[in-house]
């Protein structure tokens, strides 16, 4: 059997298509941040300098019913859950987020001028996050969950 260049062109140039076709877009660290609405602590642990070792922390109660919504429009709002730690907090509070142009950073600002935590992603899907913050050598590493 014989085929003609122009039957294994068109053969060719439909493979082509059909691979490019089925291509799904990656989802970016936006979308996948704003695709909860409660994200909330489930784990945390603080690098120890002297032996090099990440060492489980405690999550309180009044902390770990806490629910952050990222919103697309760079705004977050915190609602202190049903426990809150400090009873003169106030139940919500608002922010804004922003993601670096390569996709590892997160930054929040806290609105009222308390200021901003810059935190590294370390993983990141619509279901979970792992950031890790440097308070002036000391790192923390937090997984926060969507509900």
């Amino acid at each position: 059997m014989k085929i003609s260049v122009k039957t294994m062109l068109l053969l060719l140039a439909t493979a082509a298509l059909s691979v490019t076709a089925c291509k799904k877009d990656e989802e970016s660290n936006a979308d996948k941040l704003t695709a909860a609405t409660c994200w909330q602590q489930t784990y945390s642990e603080t690098l120890d300098p002297i032996t090099n070792t990440w060492e489980a922390d405690v999550i309180d109660a009044c902390d770990r019913d806490d629910c952050i919504n990222f919103k697309s429009d760079g705004t977050l709002t915190v609602d202190e859950g049903a426990t809150k730690c400090d009873p003169a907090d106030p139940q919500t509070s608002t922010g804004t987020w922003t993601i670096s142009t390569d996709g590892n950073t997160l930054t929040i600002t806290e609105d009222g001028g308390a200021g901003s935590a810059v935190f590294t992603i370390i993983e990141l899907s619509s279901t979970k996050m792992i950031v890790e913050i440097d308070f002036f050598g000391f790192k923390n590493r937090t997984t926060f969950e969507s509900n």
